[in-house]
């Protein structure tokens, strides 16, 4: 008896492969939806019959049966034997108390703010500027200034964010060379908190906006550095407090255009002494393609948002050199990267 020769697996047809990527865009509404609505921490206690969490959430029950079934076909939730509803582990993550929430993302994401914008992507591909401000009035940061419950779900997004960031960004980069750090547009301080613990030698200033800083005592003291903290509000747009060694300004610089960024290196340069670092953590473009994958997509959200950019370290390397500062190295951390400058002049 002659065997055959296994055949090679088949492609789905082109056609399908660019439906499945259309599809996308339904995939992540179910997913925010399922955030939005608090799904997770409803199944948080235990499984439900669709019935069950149809009722416990308010929703209308057939139309909450067929949302269920989206749910389980993206892989939040699956039925169990007993035709209950139990979460996975991708589910779990968009509970609010879970230790690796992204559930605040998935609502940014969702928002009419984030996802409306980015119906017009291709005016902002043929124009090079943000059709945001033509869609809400404003540009996005007056937008969220104006729109208190929308900027809530949007901070504690990017804190969500940050908890992902940090980490890698402290077990990677060496500190150890610096005595003091000054974190430019650092928030509430969740970074210089995670590098302060890490090298207990350190003091740290926390610089950014004044209604912004005002709140981070909280953070600081829990983590047990506010007394090696000077907190400190104002405009990198204007001027950045002197003095440390090392100036770190973490996922800031994407947010903004060439012509702003080169005002905000140039101040952070005047506050550098000669001989001072500085250490500039971003999704950096362009070092391998799998983070690319994501960078790029990524950098297309900054061009919908705010005409900001994800930086290639070439790029970087032209700014930092502008301002009398040399590009000295780059560590990666994970997704993030730290480029690394050194005032030379």
């Amino acid at each position: 008896m002659t065997s055959r020769a296994a055949l090679p697996p088949q492609s789905p047809p082109v056609s399908f492969q660019l439906l499945d990527l259309l599809m996308g865009s339904w995939r992540a509404g179910v997913v925010s939806t399922f955030a939005e609505l608090g799904v997770a921490d409803a199944l948080s206690a235990g499984d439900l019959s669709p019935a069950q969490l149809a009722v416990r959430l308010g929703l209308e029950r057939d139309i909450a049966g067929r949302f269920f079934r989206a749910g389980t076909a993206v892989g939040l939730m699956q039925q169990t034997g007993d035709n209950t509803l139990a979460l996975t582990e991708l589910g779990r993550a968009l509970a609010t108390d879970d230790d690796d929430s992204m559930r605040n993302f998935a609502r940014w994401a969702g928002s009419t703010a984030e996802r409306a914008t980015w119906a017009h992507l291709p005016t902002a591909v043929r124009t090079g500027r943000s059709p945001f401000a033509a869609m809400h009035g404003s540009g996005v940061w007056e937008f969220l200034d104006s729109n208190p419950d929308t900027a809530a779900v949007f901070n504690s997004a990017m804190t969500e964010l940050s908890k992902r960031i940090i980490r890698p960004v402290v077990e990677a980069f060496d500190f150890s060379p610096f005595a003091s750090v000054t974190d430019v547009g650092g928030g509430r301080g969740a970074l210089l908190s995670a590098v302060l613990q890490q090298y207990p030698g350190m003091t740290g200033v926390l610089f950014d906006q004044p209604d912004v800083v005002s709140r981070a005592y909280p953070e600081l003291s829990e983590a047990g550095v506010a007394d090696r903290v000077t907190v400190k509000g104002g405009s990198f747009f204007d001027s950045v407090p002197a003095g440390s060694d090392l100036y770190l300004v973490s996922n800031v610089l994407h947010d903004w255009d060439d012509t702003r960024s080169r005002l905000i290196f140039k101040n952070i340069a005047a506050a550098m002494h000669r001989g001072a670092h500085l250490a500039v953590v971003e999704a950096v473009a362009g070092l391998d393609d799998l983070a690319d994958r994501a960078i790029s997509l990524m950098d297309m959200d900054m061009l919908v948002l705010c005409e900001g950019k994800q930086r290639t370290v070439g790029e970087f390397r032209s700014l930092m050199a502008e301002v009398g500062i040399e590009l000295v190295g780059v560590t990666r951390a994970g997704l993030q990267s730290v480029v690394q400058g050194k005032k030379t002049a």
